[in-house]
């Protein structure tokens, strides 16, 4: 299963499988036991839910997503998955690509009469897309043939021309679901405190070293977080580091006491204790969960 973890020093995510000469790639992402941190890319996802049902949260709304239904996000949207309350084995099937395979160069007509129209409006950041349309049925069949061809050498032609056909059922979907759209608020001071945290989280971070790096009082810096995010600046860090001892503690063999200073925990029995506070189950016991099945 690949996750999409790797961020880089602006906590921009780094997807695995994209490339200067075929920015596309399909990613099988397994939800069940994590969570994917906040995060934005360039590259837009076509997604769906091929089991369970994942819960989107962004900085202005939550989605739900059910089994068998596809989502597009847009552009740099900020946002966090998980599986949705209640889901059991929770699995998705993720086609990310960056604007410019479809777009072919700046400012051709792909660019400016297709895409700028859905990359620039600020009402669109999440769109769920359902068979009960035309144009929904036909794209959400797009979704299952480039699943099977991202498996399939020398596709490249035929994964483009899918993915410029989706995107014209894209724009369909969009004038569908117009009324629905409302202005959204952006806040880029809050990717700002994202960004420290995820390239920090293995040092001691203060609340006043996040207040500072965004230049705002540490009492600012708490309201302003928590009115995102829901919760504050160092709730987020804990869990942001559990989150990726997770990933360590799954797809390596390193130990449990490594994995707790690798991941920014002081001692290893506070690791052990945080861990099982907010997995209910201990290190060893996620592991030997996670390899088991």
């Amino acid at each position: 299963m690949q996750l999409s973890f790797i961020q880089d020093e602006n906590a921009i995510e780094a997807i695995d499988g994209i490339t200067y000469d075929f920015p596309y790639t399909m990613h099988e992402r397994d939800l069940t036991g994590f969570t994917v941190p906040w995060h934005w890319h360039e590259e837009l996802e076509f997604d769906y839910a091929y089991k369970g049902s994942i819960l989107i949260e962004t900085g202005n709304k939550t989605y739900t997503i059910h089994q068998g239904e596809a989502y597009f996000i847009n552009t740099n949207v900020m946002n966090t998955k998980r599986k949705a309350p209640g889901s059991g084995v929770t699995i998705e099937h993720a086609h990310l690509f960056h604007p410019l395979l479809l777009a072919g160069h700046y400012k051709s007509i792909f660019e400016t009469k297709y895409m700028n129209p859905v990359l620039k409006n600020l009402s669109l950041e999440v769109l769920i897309i359902r068979e009960d349309s035309k144009s929904g049925k036909e794209f959400l069949k797009i979704l299952y043939t480039l699943t099977r061809l991202s498996k399939t050498p020398d596709s490249e032609f035929e994964i483009r021309s899918l993915l410029s056909r989706a995107w014209k059922y894209l724009m369909e979907e969009i004038e569908l679901q117009k009324k629905k759209l409302q202005p959204l608020y952006i806040q880029d001071r809050s990717k700002d405190m994202l960004s420290y945290i995820h390239k920090h989280y293995q040092e001691k971070i203060a609340i006043a070293d996040i207040a500072s790096y965004v230049g705002v009082s540490e009492k600012e810096c708490i309201r302003s977080f928590k009115n995102m995010f829901h919760q504050t600046p160092m709730d987020y860090l804990i869990r942001y580091r559990i989150e990726q001892a997770k990933r360590l503690l799954a797809e390596t063999e390193e130990s449990v006491t490594s994995i707790a200073f690798m991941t920014g925990f002081q001692s290893s029995a506070y690791f052990t204790k945080t861990f099982r506070k907010l997995q209910e189950m201990t290190p060893k016991e996620f592991r030997r969960v996670r390899r088991e099945g």
